[in-house]
This record gives structure tokens, sequence and C-alpha cells, in this order.
């Protein structure tokens, strides 16, 4: 039985393997690839990606099943989040489901898969290494049965499936202000906001960092009734992470030290008499810090003295550096596409049709990562390569192939830092160059 408690290093190993499907790295280290026997069936990256593929195709339901059954739904499930590589949301929205019922029929999904795979390539008595198995963080594990997941579980499931984005936070503010507007009008509290407009973008998980805010401003109201919110924004260089403190003055580290500015929001509870914040509150402003954190920011909250507040609390957020990412490509369909997938993130679009010019842009530009083409006019895709590798002045720009062809490990071989299977979604682009940035960033671990 799938639900076994013996098959579980196998579903840990067959997730991890889907959720990085199209890194070829990830492939060709998973324990996989010696458990279906596939070490000497050619490279294994697109070996196991195809062995998984058709396990996910075969298990299309014929003609005659009803659109609306539960074999369908495992089906979809599967084909949008790992083979399309949607994001939670997504799929949520598509099958109508909530995002936990979605995160308890992943579970559920997963789980026919493996069975699949291990009646198809006789896997009923052998297992990946116990050790292998135990090197993934409990807090990732999916709990068995179906069962509720933890809030470590459903936080590490939302830093792995929100894609970050550059918002404005003033925008942020006062979109969730009407959200906690009811409340404030029950409690009779006021808000008095200072928000600057020049800010400069930050870069967020926008899904978590609006829970983060109502949770934030749900704490400062209820701690005040009566009473006034005082918030304010403000820009300011990067300072020294040590004067970062958590929650109850534990002292938090911030994860954001290469960044070139900061964005402050400061948020003031205010009354005429101050109480201590309740249990609910301070539960708020917990999981405002651990929402926060998801984005790479830093939530400090610290008793207030003066008598006219139980709390401050300052959010701290990464301002949103423009990366410039040079596509060279030849089909203006295709060059378009990446234009819309790169529209509002931290990524700024520049794109070349011809690789002669390609490689002048790349030269002049000296941009932070190339999304290149193979199958190019002229110049090989294989040629730019080699040469944008050997020039002095675009040899350490790390360069993303993207190609129709089966050739990553070739793309590997030559001197690129990641390879892309067309056609490619907007969250496995972000992906790749989030991976890409974070390699590049003098602070990532």
């Amino acid at each position: 039985m799938a639900g076994n408690a013996a098959t579980l290093p196998f579903l840990r190993e067959l997730r991890r393997a889907l959720y990085r499907l199209y890194d070829p790295a990830a492939l060709r280290s998973s324990p996989l690839v010696g458990l279906l026997g596939l070490e000497q069936r050619g490279d294994p990256p697109s070996v196991l990606r195809r062995t998984l593929l058709e396990a996910i195709e075969s298990l299309r339901p014929g003609p005659n099943v009803p659109s609306q059954s539960n074999a369908w739904r495992v089906y979809h499930l599967l084909s949008q989040r790992f083979v399309e590589q949607s994001t939670q949301r997504e799929v949520a929205t598509d099958l109508a489901l909530s995002i936990r019922q979605l995160r308890r029929q992943e579970h559920l999904a997963l789980r026919v898969l493996a069975d699949y795979l291990r009646n198809r390539y006789h896997l009923q008595n052998k297992e990946p290494e116990q050790a292998g198995a135990e090197s993934t963080p409990p807090e990732v594990a999916m709990p068995p049965n179906g069962a509720a997941p933890t809030r470590e579980q459903e936080l590490e499931w939302l830093k792995r499936s929100s894609p970050t984005e550059a918002v404005n936070v003033a925008e942020l503010i006062t979109s969730e202000l009407k959200v906690v507007g009811p409340l404030m009008a029950r409690l009779e509290v006021s808000a008095d906001c200072a928000l600057a407009t020049d800010l400069p973008l930050t870069t967020v998980q926008t899904t978590t960092m609006r829970q983060a805010l109502v949770n934030l401003l749900t704490a400062a109201v209820r701690a005040v009734p009566g009473g006034q919110v005082r918030i304010t924004t403000t820009s300011q260089p990067p300072i020294a992470p040590d004067w970062i403190g958590g929650i109850g003055g534990q002292p938090t580290r911030c994860a954001n030290e290469s960044i070139a500015h900061l964005v402050a929001v400061c948020i003031e509870p205010l009354a005429q008499q101050a109480r201590a914040p309740s249990e609910d509150c301070r539960e708020n402003l917990e999981m405002a810090q651990q929402l926060v954190a998801l984005s790479g920011g830093v939530l400090q909250v610290v008793s207030r003295k003066d008598g006219i507040g139980p709390f401050s609390a300052r959010l701290t957020l990464p301002a949103a550096a423009q990366v410039v990412v040079l596509v060279i490509e030849d089909n203006a369909d295709a060059l378009q596409l990446m234009q819309r997938y790169l529209a509002g993130t931290r990524y700024r679009f520049v794109g070349v049709r011809d690789p002669e010019e390609g490689l002048a842009r790349a030269e002049e530009l000296r941009p932070q990562v190339i999304v290149l083409d193979v199958m190019l006019p002229g110049i090989d895709g294989w040629e730019l390569l080699g040469r944008l590798r050997e020039h002095p002045k675009t040899r350490g720009i790390p360069i993303i192939a993207c190609t129709i062809l089966p050739q990553e490990q070739l793309a590997l071989t030559l001197g690129a830092a990641a390879f892309m299977r067309k056609p490619v979604s907007r969250e496995a682009l972000l992906a790749t160059l989030d991976r890409q940035l974070g390699l590049l960033s003098p602070g990532s671990a």
C-alpha cells in the first residue's frame, strides 16, 4: 500500500523530483534514477524527467470516465502542478479548491502516482536508502494519510510555491487597510497614514505579504480599541543586520545583506492608556513575522515604555533591485512572451533577435543573466554560447540555454548555468532566474 509508512522515503524523493522536474542538477542526484533502473538508459536527468512525465500521462482517464471523477482530478492536478509547473493558487482556482484542500488533494495524487511507479517498476520490496530519506527536513514532508499539514509545512509550501514580485508597499498597505476597515469601524479605531510617495518597489511574495500586513494591522487595531494606528513608511540605505530583533527581543539576522536599499514600515497602535498585548494579538504578530520572513524581510516588535501604546512594529523589506536579463531569441512571439513573463517582477527585460547584436549587447550591458535560444539564424546557438563563455566581458555571466531540443547535458557541458526546455511557463522562468540570482548573491547560502 502506498500509505504504508515504509513507502514514505519513496514519496519524499518522488515529490522532490517533481518539484524540480526541469532542474537537471537536482534530477541527476535523485535516488530515483537508481531505484527505477535508469542509469543505463541515457542522460539521467532527461530519462528521469521523461519517465515521470510518461507516468503522469499514463494516469489520464479514458474517454468514458466522467470529467468530474476523482481520476480526472488526480490527472489534472499532477499535470498542472508538475508538468506545467503552475502555482498552487493557479491550480486551486482552476479546480475550484481552497489552498488547504489542494494540498490534501496533491498529497493524495502523489500517492496515486507513487503506486503506479511502484507497480510499474516492481518496487514493492525496494526503497531509497533511509539516510537519504531522512535528509529531507521533517517540516517539508507531508503528514501521512491525508492529515492536515502543520503550520511549518504550510509555510514551507508557501515559500516554494509563491513567486516573488516587485510591488509598491504603499499600495499594499492601502489595500489591506480596506480589508481590516470593518474591524476598525467596530472598535472605533482610526488610521493616521504617512505613506511616502517616492518609495522604491520591494521584492516580496505578494500573497504572503498581504496576509502578513492583515495580521499586523489586526493585532494593532485590537490592541487599542477607541484609539489610533499610526503608519509611516521610509526608504533608507542598508544597515548592519545586528540591530534587528524579533518578538520578545530575540535577535534575528537580516537575510538581505547585499541589497541596495531597504523599505521600512512602522506601525504604532496609540491609546491614552496602554495595555499589554493579548495572547491573540501576540499570535497574530508571530504569524506576521513568519510570513514576512518568506519574502526575506524582518519584523521587529518591541514593547513601548511611554504609556501611549502596547507595542511598536517595524517591518523592513528589501528594495527591488532591477536585474537585467538579456534574452537572445529570434522568434518575435517568444520574445514578447518572455517580456510579459518578466513584467512586474524585479527582472528588467532586454530582448534581442539577432545573435550578432546579442553578443554586442551582452558586452555593452553586462546583464546579470542571459537567456539564450539555441536554434538561431546565422550564428548557431551553441557557437554563441561558446563565444559568450570565452569573452572576458561576458564569461562570468550565467547563461540559461532555452530550446525545444532535449540537450540539457550538452548545454551544461558547454558552459550553460541552467537549462530550460520549451515551452517555458512563467513560474519555471522566474524560478530559474531566482536560482541564478541566489547563486550570484554574496549573502546566499
